[in-house]
């Protein structure tokens, strides 16, 4: 499915990565698209300048290791014991990323509601973006509208400012470009939207609604098939990780498609 091929990068997007911590965060994620959920469980480690994420979807165990100082990803399939190497900002350097950064508008605005994670006090956010796009010869726009779950003044979000300077830059996206092909715009608004939240405070959940906007036949078809995003963290632990987490297990056979 385009949007559950898609969030394998813009996930790790919505955690509070960073250089001084470790953390573990668990939760899960729905993905709907094409009119179909698929619901996944997640859980994160982070440790220095290395993310990892484990994904049980569908019976099936992936990983993904990110190396936030060398700028790539290993994603394992469990199942098939393979691993394929990306590098992370490969997007940014592709003609899909011609849309620049400064053509999406957002707009957030605080609802009173409240809930907790962990120490963290997450208040809730409406959610309205929109920045220009193609669909096939049709020149759309893409809308985004949901919530957004933000905690401000977090003990993380100050140890952690060394990987929000290395977000700084519009040019800096984390992906997996294999994945994105079939649906770049989406990976391009997605990835400032979460760009700009982390200026913001550290992003508890996320709940948003893509979809194109425009009178031609493509962005009516696009309209009838729904795209939605779902993430939810659900507990937070300091923890220390161990370092071997964020090797690759021997045994997997490398692969390039």
């Amino acid at each position: 499915m385009t949007l559950h091929r898609l969030s394998l990068g813009l996930i790790a997007l919505l955690l509070p990565l960073g250089a001084a911590a470790d953390l573990t965060l668990n939760g899960r994620s729905t993905i709907m698209s094409m009119n179909m959920p698929s619901t996944s469980q997640e859980r994160v480690y982070l440790k220095k300048d290395w993310l990892r994420r484990d994904q049980v979807d569908r019976g099936k165990a992936y990983t993904y290791i990110y190396d936030l100082n060398g700028h790539d990803i290993s994603a394992l399939d469990h199942s098939l014991r393979q691993l394929q190497v990306y590098e992370m900002n490969a997007l940014a350097n592709t003609p899909e990323a011609r849309i620049s950064h400064k053509d999406l508008k957002l707009t957030l605005e605080a609802t009173g509601q409240k809930h907790a994670l962990g120490t963290w006090n997450c208040a809730e956010h409406t959610l309205d973006a929109s920045m220009p796009a193609e669909l096939g010869p049709e020149k759309v726009v893409l809308q985004l509208d949901g919530k957004v779950w933000l905690a401000r003044n977090t003990r993380e979000q100050k140890d952690l400012q060394a990987f929000f300077k290395a977000m700084d830059s519009p040019d800096f996206l984390i992906g997996i470009p294999a994945l994105q092909k079939s649906s770049p715009a989406h990976t391009r608004a997605l990835g400032e939207v979460l760009r700009r939240l982390f200026s913001q405070g550290m992003v508890c959940a996320i709940d948003v609604e893509l979809k194109y906007e425009g009178g031609g036949r493509m962005a009516e078809l696009a309209r009838r098939m729904g795209s939605r995003l779902n993430l939810v963290y659900e507990s937070v632990a300091t923890d220390p990780v161990p370092d071997e987490f964020f090797q690759v297990p021997p045994g997997y056979q490398q692969v390039r498609r």
